[in-house]
């Protein structure tokens, strides 16, 4: 009998792109944590197309992506609830891996041979500087892992898992 799909939590980022590496930077933190085995984390990396795909059949998704929002100040967290097809017009998730998370969630929603999750949660930090290349985060971004990651356990309470 295959296991429960309850909680899938996906990092999107670019490590060598400075700040945009945040969201793989808090999968790896997330990956020494004991979760129960119907809860999966996984490093997409540069996403793409693959977002769309990794929701197929999850009861839940927590999408962690770096973002540059005009007048948010680095490290600062941002939230974005997607329960159906009406996604919001968000500017500025990064785009450093070419394919934001909001393309691959209307791709998502386009198909109609995907099981949709009932919620999609996008968690976004903002980023100082993903200009140029390196692995290093700005302090105020770094800063923001332990505030992701509780909140990650907030919402895993909220979903009763």
């Amino acid at each position: 009998m295959p296991k429960r799909k309850d909680l899938h939590i996906i990092g999107v980022g670019n490590l060598t792109r400075l700040d945009d590496g945040i969201a793989i930077r808090i999968i790896q933190e997330l990956e020494k944590i004991s979760f129960p085995d119907t809860i999966k984390i996984t490093d997409l990396g540069t996403g793409g197309v693959d977002i769309a795909l990794a929701l197929d059949g999850w009861k839940y998704v927590i999408i962690i992506d770096a973002v540059d929002i005009e007048n948010l100040t680095p490290g600062e967290i941002v939230e974005f609830q997607i329960t159906d097809k009406n996604l919001p017009e968000v500017k500025g998730l990064s785009s450093t891996h070419g394919f934001d998370a909001l393309t691959a969630l209307k791709l998502a929603f386009s198909l109609k041979d995907f099981k949709l999750p009932e919620e999609i949660m996008i968690v976004g930090v903002q980023v100082k500087n993903i200009d140029g290349f390196g692995v290093a985060l700005s302090k105020e971004v770094e800063a923001a892992i332990p505030s992701v990651i509780t909140r990650i356990n907030e919402l895993k309470t909220k979903y009763k898992l």
